[in-house]
């Protein structure tokens, strides 16, 4: 598959050293035709990203999972990249951060509900908190699932980047735990393609598009949505 930086989607940025590196995902949508790739720069300003191409994370028809949605985890020096749409849920792999370093393993999985994707590990304090999207993303305009089955954000945490992930009832992520952070809620729908940036003046904030139901339901008008997170209980409160 072609890895280029114009036909991507779903980026993720991260600072390593004195690079930032974005992973971005090329995907036929719908299937597991995918993989992640990798570009670099110095600055981030526009024209100074050399595109690395493959982190060797790839996917093809019959495999357990799919190549997309990357997001790097820096511990401590070692590096993973988060990962996964459907299939067999969310993913993890050691990486070198541009290439695969190690073997795949799962991190969260419903085996009644396979539509979870978007992973986004984020540490706070001494907890690594695994976000991530579940639900019907897209198409709202055109298929609109039964209500709750919409986009919503989930999230679990660990004291290891590496896992074992529990929710706020310690149900495992592997076996379809998760609490919700950000669902529907008055005129916001579907909140969902989550990050957290620690903010210098507002501290964590979780960011997300949403649909505005005052304005429509298509994917071309989407919102971008922000909150500032509560840590406090020990858990992400919106």
């Amino acid at each position: 598959m072609p890895m280029t930086l114009q036909s991507s989607a779903a980026p993720d940025v991260a600072q390593v050293g004195n690079y930032y590196y974005v992973y971005y995902s090329v995907s036929t949508f719908g299937v597991q035709n995918s993989a992640i790739g990798v570009a670099r720069s110095s600055s981030m300003d526009v024209g100074t990203w050399t595109d690395l191409g493959s982190t060797g994370v790839v996917s093809s028809t019959g495999m357990a999972y799919n190549a997309i949605d990357g997001n790097l985890v820096n511990d401590n020096g070692n590096y993973f990249l988060t990962f996964g749409s459907f299939w067999n849920g969310l993913q993890r792999v050691r990486v070198t951060p541009t290439q695969k370093n190690g073997d795949v393993y799962q991190v969260a999985f419903d085996p009644s509900d396979t539509a979870m994707e978007g992973p986004y590990v984020f540490k706070y304090g001494s907890y690594y908190y695994l976000f991530f999207s579940k639900g019907q993303c897209c198409g709202y305009d055109k298929s609109k699932p039964a209500s709750g089955k919409e986009y919503r954000i989930m999230a679990c945490r660990s004291t290891s980047a590496v896992g074992p992930f529990v929710d706020k009832a310690g149900k495992s992520c592997r076996s379809g735990g998760g609490t919700k952070v950000l669902e529907s809620h008055s005129w916001v729908y579907g909140p969902g393609g989550q990050g957290v940036y620690q903010d210098p003046t507002y501290g964590p904030v979780l960011y997300y598009h949403y649909v505005d139901t005052r304005i429509g339901f298509a994917d071309g008008q989407k919102k971008f949505g922000w909150n500032k997170i509560n840590f406090s209980s020990g858990w992400p409160v919106v």
